[in-house]
């Protein structure tokens, strides 16, 4: 190799890193700016939000936070809001695992479509099948009740969570699977005590996707839900419209902040499983 060529990758060498962590940088303030905004405007008064969102508050009410508390009864939101995410992400869990490992292990005829109509469900909206869902629900006498939200919920993050542990499984090697058989297994054994304890990372990442949706989601409640004790936090926090045409800015900002810390909590607490989980779940197979 010549002189030249070692200068040349040199450069690069020392180009790439800079390139990368410009990259990360550029991302990092995508983020952390309109979060930090977000989380300053929860301090400040209504009319100081209004004349000057990008400002620092000046004075700082971090009484928001307690007053947003009260008003809105946040105790029993997240309550709620926590019994439901909780319960649709171990049905989620339970039931996706149970499809991928059907899907993976048993050999049938119409596997593959089956498999389709999972994958072509991840592009239907919920407000395009909410008519049926809604008469479901009726004739179910589901409605005001959790329940009403926990199944339509758990069905709708079925086919994301399908794909991720078929994939998952599907990167695994076989001969796992044929050991055990030998050895005299049931299916179950291979499903409770080899494929799902090596499937701990996808776990992770389904828990987290489907937990977030459970919690962020609207539309659904609004729909079934008009008992007020049983309001979860998005759906609770209409508490913070003044009138027909106006919101309580900095309180509805100080609400949603206290309910982006168990998004936080289950993040932090499972990162290194979702980062694992997507890459093999999305990748393998």
């Amino acid at each position: 190799m010549s002189g030249g060529d070692l200068t040349l990758n040199r450069r690069a060498a020392g180009t790439v890193p800079w390139l990368r962590w410009l990259i990360l940088a550029l991302g990092m303030l995508a983020i952390i700016y309109p979060l930090g905004i977000f989380l300053l405007n929860s301090v400040k008064t209504n009319a100081q939000f209004v004349v000057a969102p990008l400002a620092l508050p000046d004075p700082w009410h971090f009484g928001n936070y307690l007053e947003a508390w009260e008003k809105a009864s946040m105790a029993r939101l997240i309550g709620n809001s926590l019994l439901v995410s909780v319960a649709t992400t171990v049905l989620t869990i339970l039931l996706a695992s149970m499809l991928a490992f059907g899907l993976h292990v048993f050999k049938f005829r119409g596997q593959g479509a089956i498999l389709a109509m999972v994958v072509m469900t991840l592009t239907i909206p919920a407000q395009v099948y909410i008519i049926p869902l809604y008469l479901v629900v009726i004739g179910m006498k589901l409605t005001n009740t959790h329940l009403a939200l926990i199944l339509p919920y758990t069905a709708g993050s079925l086919p994301l969570a399908v794909v991720l542990f078929r994939n998952y499984f599907a990167g695994l090697p076989n001969e796992l699977i044929d050991a055990a058989r030998i050895d005299g297994a049931t299916n179950f054994d291979i499903y409770a005590r080899i494929l799902m304890p090596l499937a701990r990372p996808v776990v992770g990442a389904v828990g987290i996707f489907t937990f977030v949706g459970a919690w962020n989601e609207f539309f659904l409640a609004l729909v079934f839900v008009q008992r007020k004790e049983l309001y979860t936090l998005p759906l609770g926090s209409q508490v913070f419209a003044i009138s027909e045409y106006s919101l309580d800015f900095t309180l509805l900002f100080a609400a949603f902040s206290i309910s982006l810390l168990p998004l936080v909590i289950v993040y932090l607490l499972m990162q290194r499983q979702f980062i694992a989980g997507m890459a093999g779940g999305a990748v393998k197979g």
